[in-house]
């Protein structure tokens, strides 16, 4: 059933796993806090990460070693590298969160390394261009140009404004908050104003 080949069996893995996770959040989520549902969740990806690293890392490593490597390697590599970098920033999230959000762990040295790693990872997921029945990824290296030049100018125009979304971002609060409104539930009490 969920192993079926084709387009199928594709979308019998997504909805059936995006169910049991949507499911097993919200039933959970109702009575226990946001912050400790986000640090239950980045564990369980972390898990999940660690599981495609290691399920990828003998492939990955022969496809670094290779002589004259294939289109299809530079995925492997990519997408290796791009777990990693998940697996890197989850966990970093998580001790960030368990350590009250000290102020100088934010700022550390190892976030832009974690961070340069999934970049490594895009370069090669974009270099294997047609790797996939010679149609997919598609041509994408302009798109890897503009996207990276864009990004220098808006880098450059964030460092010169120092722009304060602070109003900006607390007015989405009521749309990303606590949509549960954990602790504030109605239990046979008066009724809540």
């Amino acid at each position: 059933m969920i192993y079926s080949d084709g387009p199928s069996g594709i979308r019998q893995i997504l909805y059936l796993t995006t169910l049991a996770l949507f499911l097993g959040y919200q039933a959970v989520n109702i009575f226990v806090p946001n912050a400790d549902m986000i640090v239950a969740t980045r564990i369980l990806a972390a898990a999940f990460y660690s599981v495609v690293v290691y399920a990828y890392a003998g492939d990955a490593w022969a496809a670094v070693r290779r002589p004259v490597p294939t289109k299809a390697d530079f995925l492997i590599v990519g997408i290796w590298l791009s777990f990693l970098a998940h697996l890197g920033q989850t966990v970093y999230a998580t001790i960030y969160r368990l350590a009250d959000a000290p102020q100088w762990l934010l700022n550390a040295e190892v976030v832009p390394v974690i961070i340069l790693v999934s970049m490594l990872g895009a370069v090669c997921h974009v270099a294997a261009t047609g790797s996939v029945n010679g149609e997919v990824p598609r041509r994408s290296r302009v798109a890897l140009g503009v996207g990276v030049g864009a990004a220098v100018l808006v880098v450059g125009a964030v460092i010169a404004t120092r722009p304060d979304i602070g109003p900006a971002i607390e007015r989405t609060r009521p749309w990303i908050g606590d949509w549960w409104r954990t602790g504030e539930l109605w239990t046979g009490g008066p009724a809540p104003t």
